[in-house]
């Protein structure tokens, strides 16, 4: 009756919908500051270290919601945690829209940064432990699609509003999808494993049973997690990171998150400054950040509704990301060299391969990243381990951002690019030797496998005998 009841209430839709929500506020919050930037010096007094101090901060603030967040959700649960978030997004948007000085902008800032962090880190667990093993890698990956949704809908408000110069508005509208994900979150379930995990098991079972639609095979799949449960409670320290199975885990979860900056994606929020260089006005760059995030969009859809996640696998989209991605780097990079600064050879060559690059990481590594981090975490520890790999892709976000003006004042666009399609080539063969494949295999039978990892090597396939958790019901 309780199952028949959840049923009644929420969809898997709503429940996935809701859940990547939080991704939309990342994206927007994280993006409508480029627009917002050029005209908050209207109203405040912005030196121009202010303005990096403006920017940057909701950097720090993500780090610091990143760490905190994780062993929260462990503790706590997912689905509190997301409602927090939405809390807090809720409060960042409106104190900095309504900043009267530059100090209160920088502390609401601070908040939204929090915000983003919470999502980094919960948006992609939380929807990899609703979803069935068969269509994990596609559930999981609505979290970089509706994070560039919020990208595009923040450079779509940015370019419209960039007539009137109305910057609060631009940060204000923020609000609005974030009182969405607060009130939603309310009638949101928590996931079956965090229920398991702090004793709620009937509660577990009904969210199993609700979101399957099928009893039969919800009851198998709560048989085993709850013989997971057991078994870490019968080996207590098998499942904390100091153990060496998981402490490798760690390691690779980390490697992946910096890889994923490494390969240049962060250098694009510069690329109106960069087509700036090469002639082209403010308000063309703004609408080709609104143009091409209308294009990423449209990819990403595709690569959700083809299922290439799922179907290929994780690891050969990695491979084939880190090719098109350094391909088009070149491409920018060598043309940058050999063409003169001001022709239009440059300029098309460069939105070419700037649209090529960040459509291909939009397709490769944007969504994958976040599905291999919700996987291949012992579930004990996932809230923390997930959130130490993302601090590290926050750092290396930070680092690359840091640094590209000053690389590009020095060496000059057409090196810095080359470099870092240089670090793609470098990545590939790391990638090839150590990432496993993860696909169509059920949380529970990954952890049982990598636990064995003690006497196999991590970088061969998953071959443990899939259960019907893993194939649907499909034996």
């Amino acid at each position: 009756m309780v199952a028949s009841l959840f049923r009644a209430r929420v969809s898997t839709r709503r429940v996935y919908a809701l859940g990547a929500l939080a991704a939309v506020l990342f994206g927007y919050d994280n993006g409508i500051i480029g627009a917002a930037i050029l005209f908050i010096p209207r109203d405040l007094p912005l030196t121009p270290s202010l303005k990096g101090a403006v920017v940057s901060i909701a950097v720090v603030g993500a780090m610091v919601g990143a760490l905190g967040s994780g062993p929260v959700a462990d503790r706590q649960g997912r689905q509190r945690v997301l409602l927090a978030a939405g809390v807090v997004f809720t409060v960042g948007a409106l104190g900095a829209g309504a900043a009267a000085s530059v100090a209160m902008l920088m502390l609401f800032r601070f908040i939204l940064g929090l915000g983003i962090g919470i999502a980094s880190v919960v948006v992609p667990f939380y929807l990899a432990e609703m979803a069935p093993a068969r269509d994990r890698g596609v559930i999981t990956s609505l979290n970089q699609y509706m994070i560039i949704v919020g990208t595009a809908l923040a450079a779509a408000v940015g370019y419209l509003l960039a007539f009137t110069g109305s910057w609060r508005w631009m940060v204000l509208i923020g609000v609005f999808p974030a009182v969405v994900l607060m009130v939603g979150m309310l009638a949101m379930p928590d996931t079956p494993r965090s229920l398991v995990r702090r004793g709620q098991g009937d509660r577990a079972r009904a969210v199993l049973v609700g979101l399957r639609g099928d009893t039969a095979l919800a009851e198998q799949e709560f048989t085993e997690i709850m013989a997971l449960q057991r078994q870490q409670h019968d080996m207590r320290t098998g499942a904390r990171l100091s153990a060496p199975w998981a402490r490798r885990l760690l390691f690779l979860g980390a490697l992946l998150a910096i890889f994923q900056q490494i390969t240049g994606i962060g250098t694009i929020v510069y690329v109106p400054s960069v087509l700036a260089g090469f002639g082209v006005s403010t308000l063309t760059a703004l609408l080709f950040g609104f143009l091409n995030g209308l294009l990423n969009i449209l990819t990403i859809a595709l690569i959700v509704q083809a299922k290439v996640v799922d179907r290929r696998g994780r690891k050969p989209v990695l491979l084939a990301g880190l090719v098109g991605m350094s391909a088009s780097l070149f491409a920018v990079g060598a043309a940058a060299l050999i063409l003169p600064v001001h022709s239009s050879a440059l300029f098309v060559i460069a939105v070419v391969a700037f649209v090529v690059f960040t459509n291909t990481f939009s397709a490769t590594w944007g969504p994958v990243l976040w599905v291999m981090l919700a996987e291949i975490f012992p579930l004990a520890t996932r809230g923390t381990a997930m959130a130490i790999a993302t601090l590290f892709n926050w750092l290396a976000a930070f680092f690359v951002s840091l640094t590209f003006p000053a690389l590009t004042a020095r060496a000059g666009p057409g090196i810095v690019f080359i470099a870092y399609a240089a670090v793609g080539v470098v990545i590939f063969p790391i990638v090839w030797w150590m990432v496993p494949e993860t696909k169509e295999r059920s949380l529970e039978s990954l952890e049982a496998a990598f636990r064995n990892g003690t006497r196999i090597r991590l970088t061969e396939p998953i071959t443990t005998t899939p259960t019907a958790a893993d194939t649907g019901g499909r034996t």
